[in-house]
């Protein structure tokens, strides 16, 4: 990036610098700046959280071997850290979107069959087992209604502690589900 020496304008790319005099004059190939302007050197960026802190570039710096570009770590503010938040759990949510798996309740059921020797009886047996009368009354409506079985529904997390599943336990009977 160039820095105007007449102006303070930083950081300006060639075809900025093109812009601004493209009524006067021509420039060489490959690109040469006019003598107002000068090639800034590049350096790291300091070390910070990315959570708290970003780096901010300042104006550059003038040493006896040229100009040197200039850092500092600033607090991200109330905004910034927001986007951060909304973007974790955007994150976190397409992961949970892509890791989940949909089957069948006919898949399912055979494959909690196959694999565990669990049959629809045993099933709704668990969800009469709920204690809270809405809870129980929703995932049977669930169970019961539902056509495709997703292995991250509140109703499957639940049969699934109640029938002493654990997690590696679904992935292993949602992927042979969708199997069959």
């Amino acid at each position: 990036m160039y820095f105007d020496r007449e102006t303070g304008d930083y950081p300006l790319s060639p075809s900025d610098i093109i812009s601004r005099h493209a009524n006067n004059m021509s420039f060489p190939v490959p690109f040469e700046a006019p003598e107002q302007y000068v090639l800034v050197a590049p350096t790291d960026q300091p070390e910070f959280d990315p959570a708290t802190h970003k780096a901010v570039e300042l104006p550059p710096l003038e040493t006896e071997e040229g100009y040197l570009q200039q850092w500092d770590v600033a607090p991200l503010d109330g905004d910034e850290l927001a986007q951060l938040e909304a973007e974790r759990l955007a994150a976190e949510q397409a992961a949970r979107d892509a890791a989940r798996v949909t089957v069948t309740k006919r898949q399912a059921l055979l494959a909690l069959f196959d694999l565990r020797g669990i049959k629809n009886e045993d099933i709704e047996a668990q969800i009469n087992l709920i204690p809270d009368e809405f809870d129980r009354y929703r995932a049977l409506v669930d169970w019961q209604g539902s056509a495709a079985i997703e292995s991250d529904s509140p109703t499957v997390l639940k049969l699934a502690a109640g029938l002493n599943l654990t997690e590696a336990d679904l992935v292993e009977l949602f992927g042979y589900a969708e199997t069959l």
